[in-house]
């Protein structure tokens, strides 16, 4: 399993979760207008989908598409503990998470090579 999907379905998961009125007030302190809902919306679809055919390239769609729903289990947990316990940092990682799992992708394939 690679660690960019995972980061991809958390930070959908994000994404999707602060779209919602209610949770964009607790973590944000503001409600996101209907625009930034609907962008969010499509952000955490988009990012959700492409972790699934990231999955499906890696490992083929009969182990990926498992993988993947593993990756989704995982990464909703991991987001829902942290956004009831450490609600910012929560946040943070939907945006920061695929950032370092792609800057480490490059740097173990810089340094295999």
């Amino acid at each position: 399993m690679s660690l960019f999907p995972f980061a991809l379905t958390y930070s959908g998961w994000a994404a999707l979760c602060f779209a919602m009125s209610r949770h964009a007030r607790e973590v944000l302190q503001r409600e996101p207008t209907p625009l930034q809902r609907h962008l969010l919306r499509a952000a955490g679809w988009i990012a959700l989908i492409v972790s699934l055919f990231m999955a499906a390239a890696h490992a083929g769609w009969p182990i990926g598409t498992v993988e993947w729903f593993g990756m989704l289990t995982a990464s909703a947990v991991s987001f829902v503990l942290l956004l009831t316990y450490r609600p910012r940092l929560a946040a943070g990682l939907g945006l920061g998470l695929p950032v370092c799992a792609l800057v480490g992708h490059f740097l173990v394939s810089a340094m295999m090579h």
